[in-house]
């Protein structure tokens, strides 16, 4: 029997996975040797499911709420502009990809409106369009300065919302306060998208401690549980070597192109995806037999699909297509801003619903009920049963080739 004392075996996945495991290990506990109690089994918090937590955060912070869609300025009135079709998904259980993208595009619009905002104020008055301050011709200089500008501005914190909220009514914009909180969390999921997407694992451990604030404040306690869990292993509890092994192996590169990273448990989702539907057969042949029984091809299927796009010259034209143009999409919601004055301050402007600051709330939580494990709630429950993960994931086209 092989000595299991100084190895381990990464388990990576979702939560529930992890809840499995953990409850496998302490019925084992008793067990007299490392192998039996399953010492050498480590579980590894997959980041593919902690970035659709995160997309599902946003939706219950900004879209969930019954009030919160009536405001022009509100997320679901900008979505409707770009996605007029889907509003009614959206607003009801939207789908990870559709998420996805509705904090990428309405985010890039809500920046690029503000840029245009600012150069008018910084640079010059008559700037009327982004396409009127590129004909000038700034300096890389200028554009840094006023970059700062609008993170000094646009972005808000805690202790700025706070302040702003002690204000009295009638001076306040309550609209303005709202869409400031929509830049900084949007910003939050960006740069732990890019994180993800580089492969850098510093960064992402980084932003852990705002995404914790998060969760705890929309109820999400498991993630919030599973990443402060991580944080102390990994920095305080495990070996050097060991959190080393996390951290390298916690995303890989299958394609090994620039930007390209993805998590473990993405891999474990797009296998998933070819073995139960791709090529998992349709109406009676749909079986779990024979599903199990033909996975064991599903490399050799992708390989032969492959093969034939090379041949005929078909590359990323059957699974992966080219990125659609938005220009026309991001200009109809840019002019809907501009008349709506989105990304101004207006003073007195009133709604019907001021988004929480949930990273202040999600601190309160920590502190008023402490670090223990919480108890999983109604929502989260349901958000780990009959979800099909696997068709939040895209085929990369010739993944199968490396």
């Amino acid at each position: 029997m092989v000595d299991v004392e100084n190895l381990v075996l990464l388990k990576s996945g979702d939560l529930l996975t992890g809840q499995h495991i953990r409850s496998l290990m302490e019925s084992r506990s008793e067990e007299s040797t490392p192998w039996r109690r399953l010492q050498h089994v480590v579980f590894v918090m997959g980041l593919f499911h902690l970035k659709m937590a995160c997309t599902d955060a946003l939706w219950r912070l900004f879209i969930h709420p019954k009030l919160a869609k009536e405001d022009p300025c509100s997320l679901i009135k900008l979505v409707s502009q770009i996605r007029p079709k889907e509003t009614g998904k959206i607003e009801s259980k939207p789908a990870y990809r559709q998420m996805h993208e509705v904090i990428q595009h309405v985010g890039i619009v809500l920046r690029l409106d503000a840029w245009r905002i600012i150069a008018s104020e910084r640079i010059d008055q008559s700037v009327d369009s982004l396409e009127a301050f590129a004909g000038m011709k700034p300096t890389w200089e200028v554009l840094v300065d006023l970059s700062h500008h609008l993170c000094r501005n646009y972005v808000t914190n805690t202790h700025e919302l706070s302040d702003m909220r002690r204000k009295p009514t009638g001076i306040r914009d309550h609209q303005h306060e709202n869409v400031l909180i929509q830049h900084q969390y949007f910003l939050l999921y960006e740069e732990i998208s890019y994180a993800m997407n580089y492969g850098d694992i510093g960064r992402i451990e980084t932003l852990f401690l705002p995404w914790i604030w998060i969760f705890r404040s929309c109820g999400k306690h498991k993630y919030a549980t599973e990443m402060r869990r991580y944080l102390e292993n990994v920095h305080f509890i495990y070996p050097k070597g060991l959190s080393k092994a996390i951290r390298k192996n916690i995303l890989c590169n299958p394609t090994g192109k620039e930007g390209a990273f993805r998590a473990i448990d993405w891999l474990v989702e797009l296998n998933n995806l070819f073995t139960k539907h791709t090529h998992g057969g349709s109406y009676s042949n749909q079986e779990k037999n024979r599903i199990i029984e033909e996975s064991l091809l599903i490399e050799v299927y992708r390989s032969v699909r492959v093969q034939l796009e090379r041949m005929f010259g078909l590359d990323h034209r059957t699974t992966r297509h080219s990125l659609p143009d938005m220009t026309a999409t991001f200009m109809k919601l840019a002019v809907y801003m501009k008349k709506e004055n989105t990304n101004k301050f207006m003073r007195g402007r009133k709604t019907n619903y001021n988004i929480p600051d949930a990273i202040s709330k999600g601190m309160n939580t920590m502190v008023t009920e402490g670090r223990g494990e919480t108890a999983l709630t109604t929502e989260e429950e349901e958000d780990w049963q009959g979800l099909d993960d696997e068709f939040a994931v895209e085929d990369e086209g010739d993944l199968s080739a490396i």
